[in-house]
């Protein structure tokens, strides 16, 4: 048990920490996008800046979610079994005026 709550806590920083990173990257690689003189040449680093952005920031939700399933265990679950007497017996497709 207090294994998984160290391992949990580490993923937690570390998920912080990498989005906080990324987001220092994105602010940095945006000012220095704004500042370019050539128009064109600005359109297209902005650009780049938004897609690289949006993968990163993607990324970095994507690796933490990842680590919960994996600390937590629930990636293995099965689902529940659908419930068969909730509908009426003229919708259900086992009833013998369906056939």
């Amino acid at each position: 048990m207090g294994k998984r709550i160290f391992t949990s806590v580490i993923a937690v920083l570390g998920a912080a920490a990498l989005t906080l990173a990324s987001l220092i990257v994105l602010v940095r690689a945006t000012i220095l996008a704004v500042a370019i003189e050539e128009v064109p040449l600005r359109v297209l680093s902005v650009a780049a800046d938004v897609l690289f952005g949006s993968f990163l920031l993607l990324g970095c939700i994507y690796l933490a979610t990842r680590l919960a399933v994996r600390i937590v265990g629930v990636g293995n679950a099965e689902f529940p079994p659908l419930p068969i007497e909730e509908a009426p017996a003229a919708v259900r497709l086992d009833h013998p005026e369906k056939k």
